[in-house]
C-alpha cells in the first residue's frame, strides 16, 4: 500500500453508481412508464461527503472496498475525474456492484438501491478499513454508527484521531440497543429528523436531540427546511437556514456535514459552523446530483460572509 502523505480527514464507507431521473412528472405505477425531464450518472453514497469535503479544500481519503465489476469501475473513474484520490481503495478480484436508482419528485427524491452483502466483503472492509486507519496520518476519521464502531474507536485513539460518525438510514438498527452503547464513542455525532427520531422513538425534533444528547456528548441534528440544531455538553445550539429552490435532495445531508466540519475546523462557534452547513446543504439541493452543487471553498466564504458570517482565514484543529 502506498500512502505517500497525510490526509485531513478519512471518511470510511461504500461509494456507489447514483443513476437520477429528475422531475419526474409522477411516481410510476405497476405496468405504466414516465419520463424524466432530466438524467445524470454519478457516484454516490459515502462519496457524496468525500466529494463535498473535498470541494472545501480538504485532503480527503475515501477508505472502502469495490469489485472488478463495470459498476465498481465507473464508480472509480467518477472519484477520479472530481480530483479524489482512490489510493485507498482495495480493489477485489470479484463483483460487488453497488447502485442506486434515484428519482426525483415535486422536490424530493425516493430510491431504489442494490448492493452485495456477502460476508466475505464485510469482512475484507473491516480489515482493510482498520489496516487504513492504522498506517495513514490524518486528525479526524469519519465512518457510519454501525457495529465495527468499536474497532475504529479503538485504532482512532490509538492514532490520536477525532472521530465523527453519521447515523445512516437502517430503521431496523436504528431502532436497536445496540445503538445506545455506541453513541458515546465518537467525538461528535451527525443524525438526521428521521434518524433521531426512530433512534429515540421521539416525535418532536428538539426532544429527540435532547435524548440523544444524554448518551452523546455532541450531537448535530441536520433538520432540512427548518436548518439545524446542535447540542453540546447539554447545551442548545440552533440554526435557521434560508428558504431555496429544491431540485434534488440527494446528498443534503453528506454536504451539510462537509460544511459543519470545515467551520468545526477552523475553531467556528457551533452556531457558525451550523449555519456553513446550512448554506452547504442548502447549495446542494439547487442542482441534480448528490454532490453536484457542493460549494468551493471560495464559493462557501463568500456565501458565509453575504449571512454576516467571517471565516477564519487560519485553519485551526479541534
Amino acid at each position: 500500500m502506498h500512502l505517500p502523505h497525510r490526509y485531513d480527514v478519512l471518511v470510511v464507507g461504500r461509494p456507489t453508481v447514483d443513476l437520477v431521473f429528475t422531475n419526474i412528472p409522477s411516481w410510476p405505477a405497476l405496468g405504466q412508464e414516465v419520463y424524466a425531464e432530466g438524467f445524470l450518472v454519478a457516484a454516490g453514497g459515502a462519496f457524496n461527503m468525500v466529494a463535498a469535503l473535498h470541494r472545501l479544500g480538504f485532503a480527503v481519503g475515501m477508505v472502502g472496498v469495490v469489485g472488478n465489476d463495470p459498476w465498481s469501475r465507473l464508480a472509480l473513474s467518477i472519484m477520479e475525474a472530481e480530483g479524489v484520490s482512490t489510493e485507498l481503495i482495495r480493489i477485489l478480484p470479484e463483483p460487488l456492484p453497488s447502485v442506486s436508482v434515484c428519482m426525483t419528485y415535486q422536490g424530493d427524491r425516493g430510491f431504489v438501491s442494490y448492493e452485495e452483502r456477502r460476508q466475505v466483503y464485510e469482512d475484507a472492509f473491516r480489515s482493510h478499513a482498520l489496516a487504513v486507519i492504522g498506517r495513514v496520518e490524518a486528525p479526524l476519521l469519519h465512518a457510519y454508527l454501525g457495529p465495527d464502531l468499536p474497532l475504529y474507536k479503538a485504532e482512532a485513539d490509538r492514532r490520536g484521531m477525532r472521530l465523527t460518525v453519521d447515523t445512516g438510514w437502517d430503521e431496523a438498527w436504528l431502532k436497536s440497543s445496540r445503538i445506545w452503547e455506541l453513541l458515546p464513542l465518537p467525538d461528535l455525532v451527525f443524525a438526521n429528523e428521521a434518524e433521531a427520531r426512530a433512534i429515540t422513538g421521539a416525535t418532536d425534533a428538539c426532544a429527540a436531540l435532547r435524548r440523544l444528547g444524554e448518551a452523546a456528548r455532541f450531537v448535530v441534528l441536520k433538520r432540512g427546511a427548518d436548518g439545524s440544531s446542535a447540542i453540546v455538553d447539554g447545551v442548545e445550539y440552533h440554526a435557521p437556514t434560508q428558504p431555496v429552490e429544491v431540485v434534488d435532495a440527494t446528498g443534503a445531508g453528506d454536504c451539510f456535514n462537509a460544511g459543519f466540519l470545515y467551520g468545526w475546523r477552523k475553531g467556528m462557534s457551533v452556531t457558525e459552523a451550523l449555519n456553513l452547513g446550512n448554506i452547504c446543504g442548502g447549495l446542494n439541493v439547487q442542482r441534480a446530483g448528490g454532490y453536484a452543487g457542493a460549494p468551493r471553498e471560495a464559493e462557501l466564504i463568500a456565501a458565509a460572509e453575504a449571512a454576516g458570517i467571517t471565516v477564519p482565514k487560519r485553519r485551526h484543529e479541534k
